[in-house]
């Protein structure tokens, strides 16, 4: 049974403040764990320079891997929370699709786990050699310690997984959020765009969720969509109805018809009021 309207603008009000800030926690310790990850562990050139760095700052490592597995876990709430509105308003969505939108976050912080130990088993396999230099001998067997990592295929299944699985989960949410009317046009087409290379582009994809926590909160410059506030889907008018509505007539302005008794170019003569 699907819940009513009054039941979903009441789910929506109560977890309005948390998820934002759930949204907004998670691109913080993404950034925070990229700017970690540079620097301390990204300074070096090659995959030799690279583990030797890992090995140097290993606490360092571990904790960038572990807020961004918290912080890309967390995107999970507010992609929830627009999958659940869009569903309360369009009975065409597919509820079945709610676990892809969990779960797909969720593997992806997986896989942030398991790829910061990894880094860390390789790193001591290879100082464990007593390799020198950063040449090309360096740097294979730096490559074959990484791929060597007993954790190392569990992560990257992990990791396929969740970005596949998170794509088609942003993709899919904006462009029913923007169809029933609680994303803008641009907004909407955005985050279509961004989930759909996110698979790539991760970093730039989770930007995104910023305005999504700003539009939670009702703090866009805009204000929020009427759908918000309804409770059911208001779709945007397509560009044809948008200029034929600019181009209509208005009631309140009504055009006068032409009188036919006067000559082409001569002026209509205003009416005595009694």
């Amino acid at each position: 049974m699907r819940p009513s309207k009054a039941e979903v603008l009441e789910w929506e009000r109560r977890w309005a403040t948390p998820v934002a800030i759930a949204a907004l926690a998670a691109v913080g310790l993404v950034i925070a764990s990229i700017a970690i990850a540079t620097q301390t562990v990204g300074s070096g050139n090659g995959d030799a320079s690279l583990l030797r760095d890992v090995d140097h700052h290993r606490a360092a490592q571990m904790i960038s891997s572990i807020l961004q597995a918290i912080g890309v876990g967390l995107l999970a709430c507010p992609l929830l929370y627009l999958f659940r509105a869009a569903l309360g308003r369009s009975p065409s969505m597919r509820g079945g699709l709610i676990g892809l939108v969990i779960a797909a976050p969720l593997f992806l912080a997986v896989a942030d786990v398991l790829a910061g130990i990894s880094f860390l088993h390789s790193a001591t396999d290879f100082v464990a050699k007593n390799v020198t230099g950063t040449g090309s001998h360096a740097n294979q067997i730096a490559q074959d310690a990484i791929s060597g990592a007993p954790l190392q295929g569990l992560g990257i299944g992990f990791e396929l997984a969740g970005k596949l699985g998170f794509a088609i989960a942003m993709f899919y949410t904006s462009l029913h959020a923007m169809r029933t009317g609680l994303l803008s046009r641009f907004w909407g087409s955005l985050g279509m765009a961004l989930g759909a290379v996110s698979f790539i582009f991760f970093q730039f994809a989770v930007l995104w969720f910023v305005y999504l926590a700003l539009l939670i909160l009702g703090r866009t410059s805009g204000g929020r969509p009427p759908a918000w506030a309804t409770g059911e889907a208001i779709p945007w008018p397509s560009p044809g109805e948008k200029a034929a509505a600019d181009l209509s007539p208005t009631p309140s302005d009504p055009e006068e018809p032409a009188d036919p008794a006067l000559p082409p170019g001569e002026p209509r003569k205003r009416k005595q009021r009694p």
